[in-house]
C-alpha cells in the first residue's frame, strides 16, 4: 500500500489541488473536480479494480467525499477541507483600491501580495479570472489593488492570494496554498491507496467546503460546511470515529519540518477537538507501531488552530487530530510544508483507516 504514496506522486497531487483556486462556497466545483479527475486518471492507469466512489455533494452539504466499502455506516470518517481563504470586495475607493472583508481569519502582516479577483462562471459553476492584482494589508485593513487596465469589479467579488506550488528538492520544502491542500492531498492519496487493498475497507474521506470563516464570533461562524454535513446526515450513518487533518502551525525553520506527520490531544487551546484519553493512548501506540515500518507520526504539544473538529465533536467524542507541520498557512509570509511530512501524513491516514476496521480494537478504544 505504501508503494502507492511516493514523494513524486504526492507533489503532483498537491500541485493539482493547491494551484486550483477554491474560495469558500465554490470548492466542490473547483478543487472537487480536480480530485475527481485525479481519481479517474489513477483508475485508467491501473489494471486493478478501483473500489473508490466519488461523491460530488455529500448529503447536499457542499462537501465532496471519497467512499470505500458498501456499508451505509462507516466506522471511520476522515476530514480535510478544500476551500481556501478569500476576501469579498466592497466599493472602490478614491485611490482605485477595493475595500475587502475577510471571509476567513485574517492573519496577514502589513504588506502587498500577489492576488486574483475571481468571478463566477454560470456554465461550469466554477471561477473565472477577472483581474490580477495585489492584496494590500495595512494595520489589519485589507484592500485589493487591481493591475492596470483591469475592469471594474462587482460587489462581493472573491479575492484570493495567488500562488503556484513549487518543490525545492534540496531542502524538501513545498510552497503553495497549503491550507488545506496539504490535508486534501493526504486524504486523496490515502483513499486511492486503500482502494487497491486486498482487504475491503469501510471508510469515508470527506473534503469539506466552508471550513474557512470568521472565528471570533464563535463556532457557528466557523466550519459551517462540516456542521451542515452532520446536520444533514442520518443519525444511523454517523461514524464512531473521526480524524480531522489540517496543517499544524510551525515557525519557518522549525526542526519539526521533515520529521513526519503529527498528532495532538487538543486544538486551539481546547476550543477545538479534545481527544479522549483512551483514543489518545491508542494513537501513541499506533504512532510507535508505524515507526517500525518507517512511517513517522510524532506527537506535539504546540498550538494549532481548530478546523472541522469544531463540528466533529458534536457528532462523536472520538476525534483524532492528525496533520503535518505548516508555516504561514494564511499567507502572512510564503506558506510551506515539507514533502516528507506530506508523504508520512498520507501513509499515516491510510494505515489508521486500516486499523479502524478492527471491530475488537474499536470496542477497546472508543468510549
Amino acid at each position: 500500500m505504501f508503494n502507492e504514496i511516493t514523494p513524486e506522486r504526492t507533489f503532483a497531487t498537491f500541485k493539482a489541488i493547491s494551484d486550483t483556486r477554491a474560495p469558500s462556497l465554490m470548492a466542490r466545483h473547483t478543487r472537487g473536480r480536480v480530485i475527481a479527475r485525479l481519481i479517474e486518471e489513477a483508475r485508467s492507469a491501473s489494471d486493478d479494480t478501483n473500489a473508490l466512489v466519488f461523491r460530488p455533494n455529500l448529503h447536499g452539504s457542499g462537501a465532496v467525499a471519497l467512499e470505500l466499502g458498501e456499508r451505509s455506516r462507516k466506522p471511520l470518517w476522515c476530514f480535510a477541507h478544500i476551500d481556501n481563504i478569500s476576501f469579498l470586495t466592497g466599493e472602490r475607493t478614491a485611490s482605485g483600491e477595493y475595500a475587502l472583508t475577510p471571509f476567513c481569519e485574517a492573519k496577514q502582516n502589513d504588506g502587498r501580495r500577489a492576488a486574483q479577483a475571481l468571478g463566477f462562471d454560470p456554465v461550469t459553476k466554477g471561477t473565472t479570472l477577472l483581474a490580477d492584482g495585489w492584496l494590500v494589508t495595512r494595520s489589519d485593513v485589507h484592500t485589493f489593488e487591481p493591475a492596470a487596465g483591469a475592469p471594474d469589479l462587482p460587489l462581493s467579488t472573491r479575492v484570493v492570494y495567488a500562488s503556484s506550488a513549487e518543490w525545492d528538492r534540496t531542502t524538501g520544502i513545498v510552497h503553495g496554498c497549503i491550507d488545506d491542500a496539504a490535508g486534501a492531498t493526504a486524504l486523496t492519496l490515502a483513499a486511492m491507496a486503500l482502494a487497491k487493498s486486498p482487504t475491503p475497507v469501510e471508510a469515508l474521506f470527506v473534503l469539506t467546503d466552508e471550513e474557512e470563516g470568521p472565528v471570533a464570533p464563535g463556532p457557528q461562524a466557523f466550519a459551517r460546511g462540516s456542521a451542515r454535513l452532520f446536520h444533514r446526515t442520518p443519525r444511523k450513518s454517523l461514524p464512531e470515529l473521526i480524524t480531522v487533518t489540517d496543517t499544524h502551525e510551525a515557525a519557518a525553520g522549525s526542526p519539526r519540518f521533515g520529521t513526519g506527520a503529527c498528532f495532538a490531544g487538543y486544538g486551539s487551546r481546547a476550543r477545538g477537538g479534545v481527544t479522549p484519553p483512551a483514543l489518545l493512548h491508542a494513537l501513541r501506540k499506533f504512532a510507535g507501531d508505524l515507526g517500525t515500518h518507517g512511517v513517522q507520526l510524532v506527537e506535539h504539544g504546540e498550538y494549532f488552530g481548530r478546523s472541522d473538529d469544531a463540528s466533529a465533536v458534536l457528532a462523536t467524542q472520538n476525534v483524532a487530530l492528525i496533520g503535518c507541520p505548516g508555516a504561514y498557512a494564511h499567507f502572512a509570509q510564503r506558506p510551506h510544508v515539507h514533502i516528507d511530512d506530506l508523504v508520512n501524513l498520507a501513509k499515516s491516514i491510510a494505515a489508521f483507516a486500516q486499523l479502524a476496521q478492527d471491530e475488537a480494537w474499536r470496542e477497546r478504544v472508543l468510549e
